[in-house]
């Protein structure tokens, strides 16, 4: 009768570390970086020009279907107008409004897949920096 507990015994020490959990630790061994964003300056007719190139880098990659360039340059085309409205804050709460809708159609072109909207937002942005100038 020892020899079967001794077996059993025996089993159990050898077979029972057998299920214990493993853990493989998979997660990378480098830190990500920070991405860094660089804020846009100028004067009002570089700032709209800047935007103008933005929307149009917009218009380009819609039409690409590539909506990762289109999404970051709308990101950008948003930091250029977060400069610029202060800005113009003071040349009248009207063309303040017409410049807000042509972000607004920039956005509905990438969000919504609207590619014309911002063919549009470049088109009435071009009659803009004329009336300006």
């Amino acid at each position: 009768m020892k020899k079967p507990l001794v077996l059993s015994i025996l089993a159990t020490a050898v077979l029972l570390p057998g299920c214990a959990t493993t853990i493989i630790d998979t997660a990378p061994t480098t830190t990500a970086v920070a991405p860094t964003t660089t804020i846009p300056s100028g004067t009002n007719e570089q700032l709209l020009e800047q935007m103008r190139l933005t929307i149009g880098d917009i218009s380009t990659a819609m039409s690409a279907s590539d909506k990762a360039k289109a999404k970051s340059r709308l990101a950008d085309l948003q930091l250029a107008w977060d400069v610029l409205q202060p800005q113009i804050a003071d040349k009248g709460e009207q063309l303040t409004q017409d410049l807000q809708r042509l972000i607004d159609l920039a956005d509905s072109a990438v969000t919504r897949n609207r590619p014309a909207d911002a063919d549009k937002a470049l088109r009435f942005l071009q009659i803009v920096i004329e009336s300006l100038a």
